[in-house]
């Protein structure tokens, strides 16, 4: 090209851009950003609710919403109630059920619309997606919900196994939502004072002050939406808040075909396969909709296809899923069917499989022909498939000094990364102590639910199990696959809808702890080793237990505690994975 010439690009598909006010039925309006498309119209729209600003969204967000421009749908961009440059009071996720419906109403009957709308997003903006459908939107004709929460608030959203999620919740109230919170304040003495508790919010995460075994039971000198989400994890496992936009048992009213995109190393990746087991359940009892599964090697804040120092290599970021297709191009081939009966040539399921580093697609997850394979806890550390020694090894979960969080499935704040990060550091420690197998001799493809059954004594009331999976290199990398906890004053609790009774653990009795590591698709290539650590904790991303039973409300003195895992024919503890035959991989 001649120097002298300007620079060819091509045409902004985007033919206008508006900046609206979406008005509620109470009278409140959202900040809408309308892209419309060149034409006549009227289109199909595409819809996202978020709380972080949703102008983000116009060059970097999920999606390429000037590819869904140019695709031919009318796209609105939302701020949600109380954020940003919406107008009222921000209430998290209780807020999104009328709010949503009226917005989707408020979009369907512009005359640029068709009437029919799809939502889609990540996160909070998943959660809205399914809000609008629970709070009645006939015009809502499709969602495509990313790294999503919004299955219950006891499988990784507020709650793991019992406990707390105390790391995540810090997270996001203090660094995601807080600083446009304090924005809003219209006293600036009343302001000052929020941001000084901010920054003593800061200093506490600085310190560890705000993750300390007890800090959820001692008063919060923190910024009011901490305080909110603090509030939350304090409350009993019946309280209604924690069932507030949550879709555990109201499955029937997602009546709409589904699209859900997950992470292998998402902190909701529990939540957004629950929701896929369920939708499937129900579409081959009653015939609605089957919905379809997307899952990268992802967390939940990078989706680059590199994290922890591991790189899945090229077709694995959402800017390139292998094939010339891309996260936009996917949404986009499946909306055309959805909304406009298009070809669905998008597969039912679709996932990345690591450490092989590809991609399979399959009819539904976990595919047709996969077994259940034990692995025994046995003597001398050794993980086998046959019939496990007899023995013992011996921990002590001392509050004081928590395991540290090393890389998984979370969203915490630095320095703690997600993904698969190298546990060696802290399998070293005397309180994590590992099992392993032989170097293996052939792949093993792990596809599906990882758990794990543990059997324990300790001297305390309540004890809290970590347990690890972890692919050990031949180089001595020992990385994090799929992890769970399980408190065992809540191990008669329902993981999901929370219901059952808390009861204290019975010093020096054996207890046995089944331990949920939500699933994976992963290769252990030949010379590597399937490992399993067991921890009494993981700090900052759960809370410390204090080794002491203690009923909703109540409060007690950390203490030391000395467990036993036990493992043999009379104690079988052990890994239950489920892996794909030899002719399938």
């Amino acid at each position: 090209m001649n120097r002298d010439e300007p620079a060819q690009h091509p045409p902004n598909p985007v033919a206008e851009r508006r900046e609206v006010m979406c008005a509620l039925r109470d009278g409140t309006r959202l900040r809408t950003v309308l892209l419309v498309p060149h034409g006549s119209g009227p289109w199909p729209a595409l819809l996202t609710r978020h709380p972080y600003d949703v102008t983000g969204d116009e060059d970097a967000g999920l999606l390429d919403v000037r590819r869904l421009v140019a695709a031919g749908y009318l796209v609105a961009l939302q701020d949600v109630r109380g954020r940003h440059g919406s107008e009222g009071v921000f209430d998290p996720i209780v807020q999104e059920e009328a709010d949503g419906a009226d917005a989707v109403a408020w979009l369907a009957a512009l005359p640029e619309c068709t009437g029919s709308v799809g939502m889609w997003g990540a996160s909070y903006a998943s959660e809205t997606q399914f809000s609008a459908l629970l709070g009645g939107a006939p015009a809502l004709r499709a969602i495509a919900p990313a790294l999503s929460p919004a299955m219950s608030a006891f499988d990784g959203f507020r709650f793991r196994g019992g406990v707390p999620e105390i790391g995540s919740t810090l997270a996001w109230s203090h660094y995601a939502i807080a600083p446009d919170l304090m924005t809003r304040i219209g006293s600036a003495a009343e302001r000052e004072a929020e941001r000084k508790r901010w920054e003593a919010t800061e200093r506490a995460i600085a310190n560890g002050d705000a993750f300390r075994a007890g800090a959820l039971q001692a008063p919060a000198d923190a910024e009011a939406i901490v305080v909110w989400g603090l509030d939350r994890l304090r409350e009993p496992f019946e309280s209604a808040q924690h069932r507030a936009g949550k879709i555990a048992g109201r499955i029937e009213a997602i009546d709409v075909p589904v699209l859900l995109v997950g992470g292998w190393f998402d902190v909701f990746l529990g939540s957004t396969l629950e929701i896929y087991r369920r939708l499937l359940r129900r579409a081959k009892d009653t015939g609605a909709p089957a919905p379809r599964l997307l899952v990268g090697p992802w967390s939940h804040d990078n989706m680059s296809g590199r994290t922890a120092g591991v790189d899945f290599g090229p077709g694995s970021s959402v800017d390139d899923l292998g094939g010339g297709v891309d996260l936009t191009a996917y949404h986009v081939r499946w909306f055309d069917a959805a909304l406009r009966a298009g070809a669905a040539d998008t597969p039912p399921v679709r996932v990345f499989v690591t450490g092989s580093n590809r991609w399979v697609t399959s009819d539904e997850f976990p595919p047709p022909g996969t077994r259940t394979l034990p692995l025994y806890l046995s003597a001398g550390g050794s993980l086998t498939a046959g019939p496990p020694e007899p023995g013992e090894r011996r921990l002590i979960s001392d509050p004081a000094s928590p395991v540290p969080t090393r890389g998984g499935a979370v969203l915490l704040f630095a320095p703690y990364e997600s993904g698969p990060a190298d546990q060696a550091p802290v399998e070293r420690r005397q309180d994590v102590v590992s099992w392993r197998t032989e170097p293996l001799g052939e792949e093993l493809t792990v596809m599906g639910p990882v758990g794990a059954v543990v059997h324990l004594t300790t001297t305390g009331t309540d004890a809290d199990v970590v347990v690890r999976l972890c692919d050990e290199h031949p180089d001595g990398r020992s990385l994090v696959v799929a992890d769970g906890v399980q408190r065992g004053s809540a191990r008669l609790v329902d993981p999901v809808t929370g219901r059952g009774a808390r009861r204290p653990v019975e010093p020096g009795r054996n207890q046995e702890f089944a331990v949920d590591l939500w699933s994976t698709a992963h290769t252990f290539l030949p010379g590597h080793r399937v490992r399993v650590d067991i921890a009494p904790s993981s700090s900052p991303r759960w809370d410390i237990g204090r080794n002491v039973f203690e009923p909703a409300g109540g409060s007690a003195e950390p203490t030391v505690a000395h467990c036993t895992v036990r493992h043999g024919p009379a104690h079988p503890s052990r890994l239950v994975l489920r892996v794909v035959a030899t002719q399938q991989r």
